[in-house]
């Protein structure tokens, strides 16, 4: 499998920084995120329950859930993500690809967050019946990735123009493409999830970010862009503009 990450996106130290960015919008797209999946993955499982992890990361997940009791495999294509969570107890780190069967045995919980976007799009299907065939029956998989209309994505996609990127790293300080190739909105995911067997128990959209607010609002303009996230969410067709769909299945 090939995925597509921007320039830094494949360092332990760049991911773990996303949670604690200087900048109160960014640091809460993400730390909400994680913060709902870890709160879905605790519900969900128990202690010495098995724990499949696609896609580790700097291995946030991975670090609170062998802290929580569970057994973990850490799967992931980066060695250097892998060697980051291999000392740590109840983890069990796999270097494979999860668009091919995985043949680790059966678990009671799955987490892919954050991965499906860097899949080829010929090859999203597979994942998810990759993750089908690694649950027991009745198991639960806990899945993210960004909506195809967000806004953040939108804004990330003028970045290919490089005088628009120039621009935007005077005005931001910073600004990197996202390496994103398999964008889904939730009704491609839908489909998706429908075909590999998977039984929909809740749904989540969740992260709202405009450019100007974002990065020069500060805390008072991250306010203001959660309230508008909380007037998006129920509304059909505009919460396509929210950056994250969290999807809770069964087997």
């Amino acid at each position: 499998m090939t995925e597509a990450m921007a320039p830094g996106q494949g360092d332990v130290e760049f991911q773990r920084r996303l949670y604690s960015d200087p900048n109160p919008t960014r640091r809460g797209l993400h730390s909400t995120r994680r913060d709902w999946v870890l709160g879905e993955a605790m519900a969900a499982s128990s202690p010495g329950d098995r724990v499949l992890e696609v896609g580790v990361g700097c291995g946030v997940f991975t670090e609170a859930l062998a802290a929580a009791g569970r057994k973990v495999s850490a799967v992931d294509i980066n060695p250097a993500f892998l060697a980051n969570v291999e000392s740590l107890e109840s983890v069990a780190t796999h270097l494979k690809d999860a668009t091919l069967p995985l043949e680790l045995g059966e678990h009671d919980l799955a987490i892919c967050s954050e991965v499906l976007e860097h899949v080829p799009p010929e090859r999203s299907q597979a994942m998810l019946d990759a993750l089908f065939g690694a649950l027991r029956p009745g198991g639960t998989l806990v899945l993210t990735t960004p909506q195809r209309y967000a806004s953040v994505e939108l804004v990330a996609r003028l970045f290919r123009f490089k005088p628009i990127l120039t621009l935007a790293r005077k005005l931001y300080g910073s600004a990197d493409e996202l390496g994103h190739i398999n964008l889904l909105t939730a009704r491609q995911l839908a489909e998706q999830i429908q075909k590999a067997g998977f039984k929909p128990q809740k749904t989540r959209r969740f992260g709202f970010y405009l450019p100007v607010i974002a990065e020069f609002g500060g805390r008072g303009g991250a306010g203001v862009l959660r309230a508008v996230e909380a007037l998006f969410r129920p509304v059909p067709v505009i919460r396509g503009l929210l950056w994250t769909q969290g999807w809770v299945l069964k087997r």
